[in-house]
């Protein structure tokens, strides 16, 4: 008779995780081992080395077996199917949950594409959730598929916060590159500068410092609020990559300030150039108003007017009259300081 270890028999009276995306058992030296629906749930139960464990959201098979994982705390499995997108960590006994934003899986890293993912991670086991494709995630996966070794849980989660760090951070080096451009021309006086261009790079720093600030809270938070399983090296590990959200945080923070700074001096300069161009057209209609008077004056109809009868210089003299007026104005304005 063909003998049922308890592994097996647990499988019988569980069916396999649906819309899993992907499951991991790494081993003591942290080399991942693919594993598949069957396999993912006989190594959470047996919890003889830690796995990874990845759904996605969308499936509905995928929310029913998070619901059913009775090892969790109510509160973690809350978590992990809620839909609210408030990032935030929250420390349940020996369990840690959560959620943090990435970046949508475009063709280009874009502040206004984020999404939120969900994770619960005991000393065993870290499970995550989305909703639609990350960048980070993924990134973390194939780095998974081409070998890179995770020790435990929380290397893991501090890889994948490092790698959405490292992501804004090169987001946040190309709108400084830009701003370079702009400081450059204006310093240059090659050109006015570039109001969108700058608009734009406040909006994305504003965007991707409204996702750093709650991260890099959370991190720090972690540290406070760590349980007893987080042993001393991986709170070092942790405390590294918390310096790392501080420092993207405040180049983010640098980065605005230095966008706002362009703008004020890029609206300066506008007012002055507009300023120049209206003290130009005032001076020119100051300039032709005596002219204008003279000639209204000597083109009306009426008796008594000097010149009127015919004369050979009327006109030279009349030129001469309002030549004169536009001197006198001239000086009178230069010694105003006018222009």
């Amino acid at each position: 008779m063909t003998q049922i270890d308890d592994a097996t028999l647990s499988l019988i009276d569980k069916p396999p995780f649906e819309g899993l995306v992907w499951g991991y058992r790494f081993d003591d030296d942290g080399r991942a081992e693919a594993l598949d629906g069957p396999a993912a749930t006989a190594a959470l139960e047996r919890q003889d080395s830690w796995i990874w464990l990845h759904f996605d959201l969308i499936d509905g098979r995928a929310r029913d077996a998070l619901g059913k994982l009775d090892s969790l705390p109510l509160e973690a499995r809350e978590i992990l199917l809620g839909t609210d997108t408030r990032q935030r960590i929250e420390t349940y006994g020996q369990v840690i949950a959560g959620v943090v934003t990435d970046f949508e899986r475009t063709e280009e890293l874009d502040p206004r594409y984020m999404a939120c993912w969900r994770f619960c991670m005991a000393p065993h086991a870290f499970i995550s959730a989305r909703r639609s494709p990350l960048h980070t995630m993924t990134e973390v996966h194939a780095a998974v598929l081409a070998g890179r070794r995770f020790a435990n849980v929380m290397d893991l989660f501090d890889g994948i916060v490092h790698g959405f760090s490292e992501a804004i951070a090169a987001v946040a080096h190309e709108m400084a590159v830009q701003l370079d451009e702009v400081e450059d021309g204006l310093l240059d006086a090659r050109d006015s500068g570039d109001f969108d261009l700058i608009g734009s790079v406040r909006r994305k720093a504003v965007r991707l410092r409204r996702q750093a600030a709650p991260l890099q809270a959370m991190m720090h938070r972690l540290l406070a609020r760590r349980p007893d399983w987080f042993t001393k090296d991986a709170a070092d590990d942790c405390a590294l990559v918390a310096q790392r959200v501080d420092s993207v945080c405040g180049d983010l923070g640098a980065l605005q300030e230095r966008a706002h700074a362009l703008q004020d001096e890029l609206t300066s300069r506008e007012a002055a150039l507009t300023n120049q161009r209206l003290t130009v057209l005032s001076v020119a209609t100051a300039v032709l108003v005596p002219p204008t008077l003279i000639s209204g004056i000597f083109g009306t109809n009426v008796d008594g007017l000097p010149m009127a009868k015919d004369a050979p210089y009327d006109f030279l003299m009349t030129i001469g009259v309002m030549a004169v007026s536009v001197i006198v104005l001239l000086i009178e304005l230069r010694r105003m300081k006018i222009f």
